[in-house]
């Protein structure tokens, strides 16, 4: 887990103090090393946090084949002991027990081919002196980030968006698109940014940059997803998953540092943790993290966290949350987070990461992934049993409309929240206009209206868990920690496509095959539980807080208003031609659902630290330019 940074230019100059503004600003990312690279044209920057081979050998930029290839790359390649072994029997020699040779190595024998031999989390970019040739990657999942920006003659990459801003290379100002997707769905897709002329690498892509040839973009990963009956009945099923998900996670405890990881107390984490705790080889327990809101005792999961720790005997590690801490914690989280992106879980994800980060471990597992693979979220019980009242036997249908009608009674607006978080007439006219209207169209579409259970939870895993994955990717760098998700493992991501969609339902009982695969490794009352809540931010209390009403307040007017004399609303007219929401609906920010006022936070926020160029600077000076 790394920060690159790297510019390329057609005409042959390369600013190399561009780029060590770009690590600059990454710092966070790569507290261990700094190093840049020059050639004629190319400038490629590294910030290292290093967990393989922590000497010299290990560090970055790195060469290879008589430094006819340099790399910079974030990431981990978890396969790299048995990919290494492949190719010392094709020839290749090793001076660094780093995966980052190895990956050098897999891709001075297969050139771009070599991204299928490779199981983990990645971007990267190689530079192939011959050829000259810019060779840049993205892990399948999009675990790991790249930003980039391209005129046609200078190429500009980075971890983080921020890096391009303080390289000059982003030209400023708001990609209407990437917001109003934001405002519908609570995440971008399609390669958008929030930043104007900056794009991101969609995950499962490449590209290649050529002297005197277009720039070449191509997926490089789609995996089947017809129904398969490999497996048999469920029980075949649930074991092979099991037996996966342990394999993942036992590489990925793979490191020359202290491994811990998350624990929430629900089914994904859990099993997660059971499975490290046999797999674990430190000197003590393997070491867990939990957080838990103490302003409200239906977010406090600690009762389940702690009887899974004590049943694989875990150490556990906790920190207590406020609400208050969010107004301390609200800057820092729109700096690092470059763009607003999913919800406030970000704000208790990252007083976690910093838990991690003070008891000096420096990689963590977490559960990311295991409600897209396994039909975890309440639009995939839905799309199913809406399939089955229309396709199913008389006594099926009849069983799959009783539940439908109970969801339509006591969910239908979480199942339907990616049409219904910010409404059209909620928007200023001048953003409004500013939108494509094909993205407005796409965009609104329900996620009932999808073919199949199979095709939504695709959709999920290219459009909604980036975004996910992205929080993931900045609330542990924030802390200079590494995140792992070892329900990412693309064997199981590719199993788990192909699993027969009845499989993954049962009335009342969430994500039943993965449950059946881990119930060995867990207590009962776990295995037992049906309520789990994700990671719930109480923000109904902001009102009684004094330091996150004065957030509040100031934030639900573009960062440009505040309360008056008599705690009314003031709604300035902005004038910067950049305000999104109508001064109408956010007069009515008193009465905004947690979700709502989330949304308004981030995204004016995010607007007000772009008119003040914060996203140029390290934190600190971003800080006080922001003030």
């Amino acid at each position: 887990m790394c920060g690159i940074a790297g510019i390329y230019d057609r005409d042959g100059s390369c600013d190399a103090n561009a780029v060590s503004r770009m690590l600059d600003v990454q710092a966070h990312r790569g507290p261990d090393g700094c190093g840049t690279w020059a050639d004629p044209g190319i400038v490629l920057g590294h910030r290292r946090l290093a967990f393989l081979d922590l000497s010299h050998e290990g560090a970055q930029p790195m060469t290879y084949a008589e430094e006819r290839y340099v790399i910079t790359y974030n990431g981990e390649v978890y396969n790299y002991v048995e990919l290494r072994v492949t190719l010392e029997r094709l020839g290749h020699a090793f001076r660094s027990s780093s995966d980052t040779e190895v990956l050098l190595a897999a891709y001075a024998e297969w050139g771009p081919d070599c991204l299928p031999h490779l199981n983990g989390m990645f971007a990267f970019a190689i530079w192939d002196r011959r050829e000259r040739t810019l060779f840049v990657a993205r892990d399948r999942l999009g675990v790991k980030p790249l930003a980039y920006t391209w005129d046609g003659r200078r190429f500009g990459f980075a971890s983080e968006v921020k890096a391009l801003h303080a390289a000059g290379l982003a030209p400023g100002g708001m990609d209407a698109d990437a917001v109003y997707e934001y405002l519908a769905r609570g995440y971008t897709s399609a390669g958008r940014s929030f930043h104007a002329g900056v794009h991101v690498l969609e995950p499962g892509h490449a590209m290649l940059l050529t002297d005197g040839s277009p720039l070449r973009t191509w997926c490089w990963w789609t995996p089947e997803r017809e129904e398969d009956a490999a497996f048999g009945d469920a029980a075949g099923w649930a074991e092979r998953v099991g037996e996966l998900l342990d394999d993942a996670v036992r590489i990925r405890l793979r490191a020359d540092v202290p491994v811990g990881a998350h624990l929430s107390g629900g089914l994904d984490s859990s099993a997660i943790v059971a499975a490290a705790a046999r797999h674990h080889t430190g000197s003590g327990p393997l070491e867990t993290f939990t957080g838990a809101f103490t302003d409200d005792a239906a977010s406090d999961e600690r009762r389940w966290s702690r009887s899974v720790a004590k049943h694989v005997g875990a150490n556990t590690n906790e920190v207590e949350i406020g609400v208050d801490d969010l107004a301390a914690q609200f800057g820092r989280i729109l700096w690092h987070m470059d763009e607003p992106i999913a919800g406030p879980g970000v704000f208790p994800q990252m007083m976690v990461c910093d838990l991690v980060a003070d008891r000096g471990v420096k990689a963590v597992l977490g559960g990311q992934g295991g409600d897209e693979l396994f039909g975890g979220y309440l639009r995939h019980r839905a799309l199913h049993l809406k399939h089955r009242v229309q396709r199913g036997g008389l006594a099926g249908r009849a069983g799959a409309a009783f539940e439908l009608a109970r969801l339509a009674r006591g969910e239908w607006r979480r199942v339907r929240r990616t049409s219904t978080r910010v409404g059209d007439d909620q928007l200023a006219a001048s953003f409004l206009d500013r939108v494509d209207p094909a993205v407005r169209e796409e965009t609104r579409r329900g996620v009932l209206d999808h073919a199949g259970v199979r095709d939504l939870m695709w959709h999920d895993l290219r459009s909604y868990l980036p975004g996910l994955l992205h929080v993931e990717d900045r609330t542990s760098m924030a802390a200079s920690i590494e995140s792992r998700t070892p329900l990412l493992d693309y064997r199981l991501v590719e199993l788990a496509l192909r699993i027969p969609a009845d499989m993954l339902f049962s009335a009342g009982e969430p994500k039943p095959l993965l449950r059946t695969a881990v119930a060995p490794w867990l207590p009962r009352d776990v295995v037992a539980r049906r309520d789990k809540k994700g990671f719930p931010t109480p923000l109904h209390w902001w009102a009684e807080r004094p330091a996150l009403r004065e957030l509040v307040l100031d934030l639900t007017v573009a960062g440009r208003g505040s309360a008056d004399a008599s705690g009314g609303w003031s709604v300035p007219d902005s004038g910067s031609g950049d305000a999104v929401f109508s001064p109408g609906y956010l007069a009515g920010a008193t009465d905004f659902q947690a979700s709502e006022l989330w949304t308004v936070l981030t995204v004016n926020g995010w607007l007000s630290r772009l008119d003040h160029g914060a996203f140029t600077l390290p934190l600190g000076d971003a800080d006080r330019r922001a003030a």
